[in-house]
């Protein structure tokens, strides 16, 4: 059977810090009554594994097609060393602030058992005077930011950033971060769910000293760049976002031969491509479209104006 744009079935993880601003902002039909926190919208791991929405592949895992399609899916970029997809891709609402964290990078992932790396990055798509934490402050030692989570006064010691919609924000595995109230993101990372809570504001949940110490880089700032320019946000050794604006009436063509993912942050379009089935595929804000390597083109036609990320994978890593 052959492959064509392919959306999924969202995954909502219900979190103390969640909200219902998925449904208002793209129309989501939530569980009732939930306080969502996380969309997943293409996920490959253990807790929770994507599955088709549209076509005859409909029901069909993103595990599962990783395994079957190899190649024809991914291109010359391969899944993980267990097999699975290599990204994650979510949209947060943070209705209450998130634990302050941070995630291993590859040395603390190969120390912990268990662990996975997971670096990260934030788009900005509302912000309602929201604003997040994003490393340590300058100077701050090892043992001064052990004795403030001590103490309970880290909140003195790390980055505070005023958050405007639009902004982007680089979050690479050890810095430290949280997010705050008011905020809805848009999330691209590497699939992981190790983090380790630095505090967690008081409300009771386990905070993981040791762990968060093992991992913590403190000679990152927050004002790492992000190896990009343009349209580029973000270069990294795992995954690449930009973020492209489709005017409507003029299509944007994908590149081809590459497994490219698509957030799209606002607008409505229709996907035409060379698939064997479903000629066209509408998409819209808050969509999350995987476009299989195996694919001779692929156009987003938009309806109306879009912004989306696009998201590649390094070919032969």
């Amino acid at each position: 059977m052959g492959l064509y744009p392919l959306k999924f079935t969202p995954i909502y993880k219900e979190k103390i810090w969640g909200g219902r601003s998925l449904e208002r902002l793209f129309g989501r039909r939530l569980p009732p009554g939930a306080k969502v926190g996380e969309s997943w919208n293409l996920a490959d791991l253990a807790e929770g594994a994507s599955a088709v929405s549209n076509g005859p592949l409909e029901g069909t895992t993103l595990t599962e097609l990783t395994a079957r399609e190899g190649a024809n899916l991914l291109g010359a970029a391969r899944p993980l060393d267990n097999g699975r997809f290599p990204l994650l891709l979510k949209l947060l609402d943070a209705n209450d602030i998130l634990s302050l964290q941070v995630h291993p990078d590859e040395r603390a992932a190969a120390e912990i058992p268990g662990a996975a790396l997971k670096t990260e990055c934030w788009t900005i798509l509302e912000s309602r005077g929201g604003f997040i934490y994003k490393g340590v402050c300058p100077g701050v030692t090892a043992e001064q930011f052990r004795h403030a989570i001590e103490t309970d006064t880290v909140e003195q010691y790390v980055r505070r950033i005023e958050c405007r919609d639009g902004d982007f924000h680089y979050l690479p595995a050890g810095l430290v971060h949280a997010i705050g109230p008011g905020l809805v993101v848009a999330e691209v990372q590497t699939p992981s769910d190790t983090t380790y809570r630095v505090t967690d504001w008081g409300r009771g949940r386990e905070i993981h000293v040791e762990r968060s110490m093992q991992c913590i880089r403190f000679e990152l700032t927050g004002d790492e760049p992000p190896g990009a320019a343009g349209e580029t946000l973000l270069v990294t050794p795992y995954f690449t976002v930009a973020r492209r604006i489709a005017r409507a009436g003029s299509p944007a063509v994908l590149p081809p031969g590459r497994c490219i993912a698509v957030m799209l942050l606002n607008g409505e379009a229709e996907i035409i491509h060379s698939g064997q089935d479903e000629a066209i595929v509408p998409a819209g804000a808050g969509d999350t479209v995987l476009f299989p390597a195996e694919l001779q083109f692929a156009d987003l036609n938009p309806r109306r104006d879009c912004t989306y990320l696009e998201i590649t994978l390094p070919e032969g890593a």
